[in-house]
């Protein structure tokens, strides 16, 4: 299953994001090839293993077209990929807003 999408960031900038998000779910790389556009990483929770590629190429000025393809023991597919792209723009859009107090 492979989901599409485009965004209004350069290549470079979703390559570090993915790397963070890699990170944040204790990811293991598989792949990274930044010429190619490819990184793939391998996520483990609930004793089940499943992997994710993403490939990214840079369209006009600084869009970028993602795709991504989930391999592995994931039972819903569909919801891993929406989930995957929901976190990706939300670390490059920066999130909800919220109101920071100081306290």
């Amino acid at each position: 299953m492979v989901g599409r999408k485009t965004y209004q960031n350069s290549k470079g900038d979703i390559f570090n994001t993915i790397y963070d998000i890699i990170e944040l779910q204790k990811g293991e790389l598989i792949l990274s090839d930044t010429r190619l556009g490819r990184l793939q990483y391998q996520v483990t929770m609930y004793d089940y293993e499943w992997e994710i590629l993403y490939t990214i190429t840079e369209s006009s000025g600084s869009r970028s077209d993602v795709t991504m393809r989930i391999i592995g023991d994931r039972q819903d597919k569909q919801k891993e990929i929406r989930r995957e792209f929901a976190l990706l723009e939300s670390m490059l859009l920066g999130g909800a807003d919220v109101k920071i107090v100081d306290g």
